[in-house]
């Protein structure tokens, strides 16, 4: 801001400039940023230019040009004496004699101050940044202006310490109109919040602003009773408070740049740790699919199963408020996936059987679903997904397999699963039978709904069945689901039986 003087640094806000090295930025303004940004300073350079030609028009043969030429001298060494506030902006004492001019010259002086305090600290600055810290300090400079209740003029005289109260009313709005300036344009150069950035560079700017605006006030005053030496003894306090800026800011500087560098580098290594925890995600995902579709492959019968009844259990899971790219959606993928995996312990001439199996083939089968859980509970991912495989073939009234789980203490994740398993099993060809058309099927989801079957995740099947194979697919991985062989031919009876189950308003 400039009054106190900042700016951008590069020029954006005088007394607070933008520091205008793009390398200061962890990233560099969008295209929308960079528009909004060129309209900031271009508007802020109109407004500052149609002020300086308000005050031209105003100014009278009766303006006192001595204060005029001390003030506007004051102004630019103060510009030229700036100082760097951690490299994203600049402050100078400015506000002093800018100040002073609000007081004792009013419009008219500030159409001549300004202007030339600026121009004294545009040298090997960009063009664009001197025009923005023009603009803003003059905005700030004429809305304090505006909120002084009176002006000096050699007619008159100021109360003192009256007039301290309402130039420290004049001197928080000047400030507050400079900081809010600089501070959308930082934001908007490097892409963060016009709060963020004013709360990180300007508070602690207030105090010294508003005594900076007294002593700019007293100089005044002392310039009416003692004329220029009044104005010199003025000088000093502004001196004294650079040293001590200038010392606050050598001391924090290095600290402030240390904290920014190892902000950027901490979410470089955070964006580099999730793109790599994305690539092995996918790794994983890519190999448990490969070994699903190995573990199919041992019954001809089956194949592709694993990957449907995968892709179906999803699609209901979505349907039942699960999210994407969260680890429980990804433990039901991987239990899905892998819910056979005990099977490997099963042997051939069983898996294989073409007919019915014995009471003692049933029960080495059924150990497949403990055998897939001991596997899997020795892999650190999929721990999770082990109690999805040891409870895939529960039933909700207790009436399941290997532990007699009922309700919800069946895992979520195998409640949905065991819809899609069951569906896709009735709605395949097996050696023994041949594949059930849809109708039968969705009647026996229905028939044991709350008994085998958890109701809610019926309904929600039921709801996936309609978008996926006759209303809209809502969900991507719906239409990897196989078409069950007579899903077209459901009688009026089921499709209103299966709408009012699924809650849904239109039938199918």
């Amino acid at each position: 801001m400039q009054a106190f003087g900042v700016t951008i640094e590069g020029g954006f806000v005088p007394g607070v400039r933008r520091t205008g090295e793009a390398s200061e930025s962890p990233e560099s303004p969008s295209g929308t940023s960079t528009f909004l940004l060129n309209v900031l300073v271009l508007a802020t350079f109109a407004a500052g230019a149609a002020l300086v030609v308000y005050g031209g028009v105003l100014a009278t043969d009766g303006l006192n040009w001595e204060l005029v030429a001390a003030l506007a001298l004051l102004a630019v060494l103060a510009e030229r004496a700036d100082m760097s506030l951690y490299g994203d902006s600049r402050i100078s004492l400015a506000i002093v004699p800018i100040f002073a001019a609000v007081i004792g010259l009013g419009m008219p002086g500030l159409a001549i101050v300004v202007p030339l305090a600026i121009l004294a600290s545009a040298y090997g600055r960009p063009i664009r940044k001197t025009a923005f810290n023009f603009g803003a300090l003059m905005l700030a400079a004429a809305a304090a202006a505006v909120v002084m209740p009176t002006t000096y003029s050699t007619n008159g005289t100021l109360d003192w310490p009256q007039i301290l109260l309402p130039a420290t009313i004049a001197g928080c709005v000047n400030f507050a109109v400079n900081s809010l300036l600089v501070a959308a344009a930082i934001g908007l150069s490097s892409r963060s919040s016009l709060p963020k950035v004013w709360a990180e560079h300007f508070p602690w700017l207030l105090p010294h602003y508003v005594i900076l605006a007294a002593i700019g006030t007293a100089m005044v005053v002392a310039y009416q009773a003692m004329g220029l030496w009044g104005v010199a003894i003025f000088v000093a306090p502004p001196l004294m408070m650079r040293l001590s800026i200038k010392q606050y800011l050598d001391r924090t500087s290095k600290s402030v740049l240390d904290l920014r560098q190892a902000h950027v580098q901490l979410q470089k290594a955070h964006s580099e740790a999730t793109d790599a925890m994305d690539r092995l995600r996918n790794a994983y995902d890519g190999t448990l699919r490969s070994l699903s579709a190995a573990l199919d492959a041992r019954d001809s019968e089956t194949g592709g199963h694993s990957e449907r009844v995968a892709d179906l259990t999803l699609a209901i899971a979505a349907e039942m408020g699960f999210e994407e790219d969260t680890d429980e959606y990804r433990n039901l993928s991987w239990g899905a996936l892998l819910h056979d995996v005990g099977k490997i312990a099963v042997p051939d001439a069983i898996l294989r059987k073409p007919g019915a199996l014995t009471s003692d083939e049933w029960q080495t089968m059924r150990s497949h679903p403990a055998a897939g859980y001991e596997i899997l509970l020795k892999i650190d991912f999929l721990k999770t997904a082990s109690q999805i495989v040891l409870s895939h073939h529960e039933r909700y009234d207790g009436g399941g397999y290997p532990r007699g789980l009922a309700g919800e203490e069946i895992p979520l994740g195998a409640r949905i699963f065991s819809i899609a398993d069951a569906f896709d099993a009735m709605t395949s060809d097996r050696a023994y039978r041949t594949a059930m058309p849809a109708e039968e099927a969705l009647a026996e989801v229905l028939r044991n709904s709350g008994t085998q079957f958890d109701p809610a995740a019926v309904r929600a099947f039921l709801s996936v069945y309609q978008q996926r194979f006759v209303g809209t697919v809502h969900h991507s991985h719906l239409a990897k689901t196989k078409d069950p062989a007579g899903h077209r031919e459901l009688s009026e009876s089921l499709k209103q039986a299966i709408a009012e189950a699924a809650g849904l308003d239109d039938e199918l």
